[in-house]
């Protein structure tokens, strides 16, 4: 019975008996949970809040906040007035019959109100800048956190569909070494089960280990705040807001200038720009000469003196290197802030155009993939002998892979979202819509 010329009807006979295929549970799977986001969803606000949770783990903005609180107080302390200066002299004379002399005085540099008045506007620039920055440093944390928690989930999906497929097999190849047993199967059609299921298992394996390094970094990253138990509670793709096609990400076009010269980033540069300019403003108050007042004592010859002292510093050397070099500091940054500007807008437009490449991949290829019958109909070929039992492997295979590139467009999209959705997030209110938005979100 063991022959190479053993009827297909055994193999059928097999399939029958078992409930489910290894390939149709996996495609059942993906038509639910890949494609039916309405039957399994996560709750959008356990996914938000342990996104938060992860990015509030960073500390964000609070190196930044404290450098640039230092700058504010090195400013102050360059043009608070000078403390006091007191000097002293005492003269003997060389000569005898002389009296010894001597003087006390001190003496107060003139603040320069000029550059007082320069650096307050530093002062309030940079508060200008902290705001931004902190927003910005919100929106940045908060989309590092979405970006690792969605490839944590896309991982896990990977797994499940792995797990059901490795399930699967496991069975299988019970059934063909029973039946290989009894004669009913040649040892080539068990060994081609052999070879599907050691490949299922090293897949199985791989995407483990990939959903463990996946959560062990995120707890880690959270600082113990995340478990692992509240990470198995995301099992879905966050809501996103939609880019109204009126305004921001438009279909085609990618034109989403307005949107990120909007944002708390874009303005973090055009702030960091106020303050070198405002920079550059205090250094050209040293052109004007600083004046010191002072009060001297003297007693000379049994006389003593009252007086005033006054003095001048001109900035002869050092007045012209100190503003070129503010001039040159002012500049260099402008030019590298126009090109993070301009990278912005950029990557904004390259996400948005991707996103409408994935949003039409995943429409074309999402009707032949979620609630197909192409494995019951192999099967209905495999049973009436049209096709051999590697065919029939095969064929399934393929329309697994194509089950899994599916999940990976989405993941992909899911990701691209949340690069887009950052330019509009603030951290008390969420997203913000775009100008001219109906409120409508974009479900994966």
């Amino acid at each position: 019975m063991n022959s190479l010329t053993e009827p297909r009807r055994f193999s059928n006979r097999i399939l029958s008996n078992i409930s489910t295929s290894w390939i149709v549970r996996p495609l059942m799977w993906l038509a639910v949970t890949i494609g039916g986001s309405a039957v399994v969803s996560a709750e959008d606000a356990v996914f938000a809040d342990a996104a938060r949770r992860l990015a509030e783990a960073s500390f964000p903005g609070v190196s930044e906040n404290a450098a640039l609180q230092a700058e504010q107080s090195a400013i102050r302390a360059e043009v608070a007035p000078e403390d006091p200066e007191v000097e002293f002299e005492y003269l003997w004379p060389s000569a005898t019959g002389e009296r010894n002399r001597w003087s006390a005085g001190i003496s107060q540099q003139i603040p320069d109100f000029r550059k007082m008045a320069a650096s307050r506007k530093i002062i309030r620039a940079i508060d200008t800048l902290k705001i931004h920055k902190r927003m910005a440093a919100d929106a940045d944390a908060y989309f590092e956190a979405q970006t690792k928690l969605i490839n944590l989930i896309g991982a896990r999906r990977e797994l499940i569909l792995l797990q059901e497929i490795h399930a699967n097999l496991d069975s299988l190849e019970i059934v063909y070494n029973r039946a290989w047993e009894k004669g009913e199967v040649t040892i080539l059609d068990l060994n081609k089960i052999r070879i599907e299921h050691a490949r299922a298992s090293a897949a199985n394996d791989e995407a483990e280990a990939t959903v463990r390094a996946l959560t062990a970094e995120i707890i880690a990253l959270s600082g113990g705040v995340l478990s692992a138990g509240q990470l198995d509670r995301l099992i879905d793709y966050p809501m996103f807001p939609a880019f109204p096609y009126d305004h921001g990400c438009l279909p085609g076009e990618g034109e989403m200038a307005p949107v990120v010269m909007a944002s708390s980033q874009y303005k973090v540069l055009e702030a960091e720009t106020a303050v070198a300019y405002a920079k550059y403003n205090m250094a050209s108050k040293e052109r004007f000469p600083k004046l010191t007042l002072g009060y001297v004592h003297a007693y000379e010859d049994g006389n003593h003196f009252n007086g005033l002292s006054a003095g001048l510093t001109l900035p002869v050397y050092s007045r012209k290197s100190t503003e070129a070099a503010a001039a040159g500091e002012c500049l260099a940054l402008k030019v590298d802030n126009e090109i993070k500007k301009n990278e912005m807008i950029a990557g904004a437009n390259s996400d948005c155009a991707k996103a409408h490449i994935l949003e039409r991949r995943l429409s074309m290829l999402g009707p032949a993939v979620e609630n197909t019958n192409n494995v019951r109909l192999l099967k209905m070929a495999l049973e009436g002998g049209e096709i051999s039992l590697l065919e029939y492997l095969q064929e399934t295979s393929y329309f697994v892979e194509a089950a899994r590139e599916y999940n990976a467009a989405r993941l992909e999209y899911a990701l691209v979202l949340a690069s887009l959705s950052r330019w509009t997030y603030n951290k008390q209110c969420g997203y913000v819509p775009f100008v001219g938005g109906n409120g409508d979100g974009v479900k994966l």
